[in-house]
């Protein structure tokens, strides 16, 4: 889902000073009132003791410092999905995988901690490992992974028990030929043969898988409870139980712990193709300010990044402006210096005067239809403070003429 626009940006020039503070503090107001736009103003250095007297004097707070507008990974519309828990079975992973439409899964713990990734080709890997018989055991996967990936139910034993030894065997053969290839603590697919069950048992196996549904007798309970041995009924058949059992295994089994690349909310998106460029890998974590995992985000997501938006005040030099500009989309331009050299893509609108704080002024008067005269060429504009104070429909505009004293 795509997450909420970010604000516009309305800033001055780099080294900043009262005018081009007061600008973006007083232009960010009136697009705030008079449009659609969600504007903030910033500063693009740090201020100077007068800029700090005049705010200070008049209640003010100081906009926060932005030094760059190149575009980061908070920025891109990546998706925002929870980690899984690494106890998940690689059926029900590869069914997430399904319906969620994505390849990679991040496994995550109770913080939120990044433990590892798994793959659609992680699970094909494990699929076609059809020869590793004891898989079960060696990833300890649980009885109840066994249970929701064969759809069945517990008849003997406790679901939350976990594989330990013994191999996965197939018991369609007869008692004689089970007899000689059952070891202890096997893991036994079988039908509702009695005597097949009955020599499972006997060779203490440490689970019976029942398949197409049969019903387990009492006798064969009462024995299988005696000696130990957990059974379970599934409603497919051997053959599909068989495919399946393997899929039960957890997927931090297969997972990938070390050599994980992974990016932060504030990751550059320039960075951030780069790497994507060197490596075959369709989906990357991303984690937050605290290290914790937050989202993934993929060659697609880059490729639709929506830009910073941005208004510039008092300056229009490329020299001038916040490091990144020419990666934001500009949506305007104020100054009352000579014309720069900037260049947008898209269309700006850009509107000149020789006093910058004194058209900011302006143009919030000019949408009340409140007249005001020019004030006298003499006032030093650096130290004009606008002030705004809504009081039903009428707005009053102050100034200073006299330099504050940075004491």
């Amino acid at each position: 889902m795509p997450k909420a626009a970010h604000k516009v940006v309305v800033i001055g020039h780099r080294n900043p000073d009262t005018d081009s503070i007061c600008s973006a503090i007083a232009y960010a107001e009136l697009k705030n009132k008079t449009s659609s736009l969600v504007c903030e103003p910033r500063r693009a250095g740090r201020m100077n003791q007068e800029t700090e007297f005049v705010l200070k004097k008049f209640g003010v707070t100081p906009p926060r410092m932005c030094t760059d507008v190149n575009p980061k990974i908070r920025d891109v519309d990546f998706r925002e999905m929870p980690g899984i828990n690494g106890s998940t079975s690689l059926r029900k992973a590869w069914e997430i995988m399904r319906d969620k439409q994505i390849d990679t899964l991040p496994i995550t713990d109770t913080d939120n901690e990044l433990l590892g990734l798994i793959t659609v080709k992680d699970i094909a890997t494990a699929n076609m490992d059809v020869f590793d018989t004891g898989v079960l055991a060696k990833s300890r996967t649980s009885y109840k992974n066994i249970l929701e990936t064969l759809g069945g139910t517990m008849v003997v034993g406790d679901e939350n028990a976990v594989c330990t030894t013994g191999h996965i065997k197939i018991g369609t053969a007869t008692p004689e030929m089970l007899e000689s290839a059952v070891e202890k603590g096997d893991i036994v697919i079988l039908t509702n043969r009695y005597e097949s069950q009955l020599c499972a048992i006997e060779k203490e196996a440490s689970l019976l898988i029942i398949c197409n549904g049969a019903k387990v007798g009492r006798t064969i309970q009462r024995i299988a409870e005696e000696t130990g041995v957990a059974i379970m009924t599934a409603p497919c058949d051997t053959y599909a139980a068989g495919k399946l059992v393997s899929q039960c295994a957890p997927i931090s089994y297969y997972m990938t712990r070390n050599d994980i690349v992974k990016f932060t909310l504030v990751t550059p998106v320039a960075d951030v193709t780069r790497v994507m460029a060197k490596v075959r890998h369709r989906y990357f974590p991303i984690l937050d300010e605290d290290g914790k995992y937050c989202g993934m985000v993929s060659r697609r997501n880059i490729i639709a990044l929506r830009k910073r938006r941005i208004i510039l005040v008092d300056h229009n030099e490329a020299t001038q402006a916040v490091e990144g500009f020419d990666q934001a989309e500009i949506l305007e331009i104020i100054d009352h210096h000579r014309i720069g050299s900037l260049e947008t893509v898209s269309y700006t609108h850009l509107r000149a005067h020789e006093t910058d704080s004194y058209l900011v002024c302006r143009l919030l008067l000019e949408k009340k239809n409140i007249h005001i005269s020019e004030p006298t060429k003499r006032t030093p504009i650096s130290y004009a403070v606008f002030c705004l104070k809504k009081k039903k429909n009428d707005y009053s505009l102050l100034y200073t003429s006299a330099k504050p004293s940075t004491q």
